[in-house]
């Protein structure tokens, strides 16, 4: 199965769920070839697919939603670097950042506090390149 033919889950767990019914009460002679069959339709290895049928095949939403990593915090020291640094990329601007926010600090433009300069040497590219773009709109 090419990667423009993959099912949702919600595609999958819908198939899967039809074919459970005929699976368990096929004879044993028949069931290989309905495993075959569904193997080749969802491109499951054979052990997710054991695990799908032997298991429950509800769609369950998360539990819980995963928290922010970085505060509000980051964001307003993101806004003080970027015009300060004269709205560089967010390679150039990840290169340094806890340098930059501990140099306007000292001059009163921005609290840098311990955690802020530790969130912002952990924080991703990807992450910086989202919160300027939402900063700059």
């Amino acid at each position: 199965m090419t990667a423009e033919e993959k099912m949702s889950i919600d595609e999958e767990l819908t198939y899967l769920r039809a074919m459970n019914e005929r699976y368990r009460h096929a004879k044993n002679n028949t069931k290989g070839e309905l495993f075959d069959e569904m193997q080749a339709v969802t491109g499951n290895q054979p052990k997710r697919l054991i695990r799908l049928v032997n298991g429950s095949l509800k769609h369950r939403p998360r539990s819980r939603e995963r928290g922010e990593t970085y505060g509000p915090d980051v964001d307003d020291a993101l806004r003080v670097i970027d015009p300060s640094s004269d709205h560089i990329c967010a390679e150039r601007l990840l290169s340094n950042p806890d340098w930059m926010a501990r140099h306007l600090d000292w001059h009163g433009a921005l609290r840098a506090t311990t955690k802020l300069l530790n969130q912002l040497l952990g924080i991703s590219l990807c992450n910086v390149q989202r919160r300027l773009s939402r900063i700059r709109q």
